[in-house]
């Protein structure tokens, strides 16, 4: 484990001694107080005021030094006497993301970054699921791709740990900058850049240019993968990068590219071609853009110079994370599908895609929620684009369509003006007003999509 002494801390995290509990080395080993167990340098919020509970907690642990936020109202002497060290700090994010920081620099290990509108947690399960074949790998935790959320997952790392694949979020311009300079990434990967965030970053062109960042922080020795289908992708400034680039997609354009794609029951079989080679692979998810993400991670793993035979294997071993395609058994016969952890509308549209394609040959119920929060500033985009997913959706034969939240009952109007049946469409504004309806639909050999962001709340239905 990685020691630091007291004055390299400080100096890290930009503070300021209260009181020395020992002069002694402290394992760099960082918690949060609220993100148990706590371990040798705890970050303690400034509203937790009973110091002698906490005091009570923290020798049940090998807490050696308190990080707290200045003004802090800890009295030094009680703190001294048990031997932890008090640092006094202006900003107790940065002073985390600091130590992650230099607590990632004590690793020399391939890192791969993920970022991208949609995808990204799919796409980084899946590159943690090949590499795990060959190397001991660290993926990060669930979509916990803040800043904060990063730090967290670099502080995973230990010394067993050959690899790394971590997600990077973005809400606003920067974000990636900072992100990438944290995550320091070898492989940078972008799955696709949509409209999400548009109603915050205001056009198409900014969330390019957010999601750009990363290029800043890649070296002529890095390598970005980069979904070359994705229209938006190829507008990214890659002239500006020395670095080597791989394209991925579905014709011989790309780098590495996918044929013959179908599916059996729930699973998707492909081929993947290369200028040098071709060989078969198998997702346990549906969804042609799935078959995209996938060819991320193969291509991780070719650089990561494993054999095809192990590149596939992994394949076979990822399954659908909870909200993302996810399926369930219904005790009626019915199989549930959720995809439910969020939507925006690219997203959604690749998946009603797939879906106009299954309901040809089987009984589809699809249950759609909004693409966008329930706020009336953003009202005139929201319903636009509501409107349309539900022109794209009168394109199906499904078996019925359930519509819920502010905006859903657009995805009725554009469905029926387009020549969907009325009869075969609803309306709710809430999850609870649709839950009778819903039971209805739970009968043997259909299969119900749940597509919507977590705003609607669409988890909240009888799925399991």
């Amino acid at each position: 484990m990685v020691s630091i002494r007291l004055p390299e801390l400080v100096d890290i995290v930009k503070g300021r001694i209260v009181t020395v509990g020992s002069d002694q080395p402290i394992p760099l080993a960082v918690s949060k107080y609220n993100k148990k167990p706590l371990t040798y340098i705890t970050l303690l919020k400034e509203s937790f005021v009973n110091e002698q509970l906490l005091l009570n907690e923290l020798k049940n642990y090998d807490v050696g030094c308190l990080i707290v936020r200045s003004p802090n109202i800890l009295s030094p002497g009680i703190f001294h006497a048990a031997g932890i060290t008090i640092i006094e700090v202006s900003n107790l994010s940065r002073a985390y993301r600091s130590l992650a920081n230099f607590y990632r620099d004590q690793f020399s290990i391939p890192v791969v970054q993920v970022i991208g509108s949609s995808g990204k947690t799919t796409t980084k399960e899946m590159i943690g699921a090949v590499l795990k074949e060959k190397f001991p790998t660290l993926i990060s935790i669930k979509n916990m791709n803040s800043l904060s959320g990063i730090a967290r997952n670099l502080l995973r790392l230990n010394g067993l740990t050959q690899a790394a694949v971590l997600e990077a979020g973005m809400k606003s311009p920067g974000i990636i900058r900072a992100a990438t300079r944290l995550i320091k990434p070898d492989i940078g990967v972008i799955t696709s850049i949509h409209s999400a965030h548009l109603t915050r970053l205001g056009s198409i062109q900014n969330i390019i240019a957010a999601k750009a960042e990363i290029i800043e922080y890649l070296t002529e020795k890095s390598i970005i993968i980069v979904n070359w289908d994705d229209p938006n992708c190829r507008k990214l400034p890659l002239h500006t990068y020395k670095g080597k680039i791989i394209r991925y997609g579905f014709s011989d354009r790309c780098d590495i590219w996918a044929s013959d794609i179908h599916r059996q029951g729930f699973k998707t079989f492909f081929l993947v071609n290369t200028p040098d080679q071709k060989f078969h692979c198998n997702i346990n998810i549906l969804g042609r853009y799935n078959v995209g993400n996938s060819l991320a991670a193969i291509t991780v793993g070719l650089i990561m110079e494993m054999s095809t035979q192990d590149i596939a294997l992994g394949l076979e071993q990822f399954h659908p994370v909870d909200g993302r395609l996810k399926i369930y058994p219904s005790p009626t016969g019915a199989a549930i599908v959720d995809d439910t952890f969020n939507a925006n509308p690219d997203s959604t549209r690749l998946l009603i895609e797939e879906l106009i394609v299954m309901a040809s040959e089987q009984p589809i119920v699809l249950v759609i929620g909004d693409m966008e929060r329930p706020s009336r500033d953003i009202e005139d985009y929201a319903r636009k684009v509501h409107f349309d997913i539900g022109r794209q959706i009168a394109r199906g034969t499904f078996a019925y369509v359930i519509a819920i939240g502010l905006w859903a009952d657009e995805y009725m109007k554009g469905a029926i003006q387009s020549g969907f049946p009325q009869d075969k469409i609803s309306y709710y504004e809430t999850v609870d007003m649709a839950a009778d309806k819903f039971k209805t639909l739970l009968t043997p050999g259909s299969t119900l999509f749940l597509k919507s962001s977590t705003y609607t709340k669409l988890k909240t239905l009888p799925i399991t």
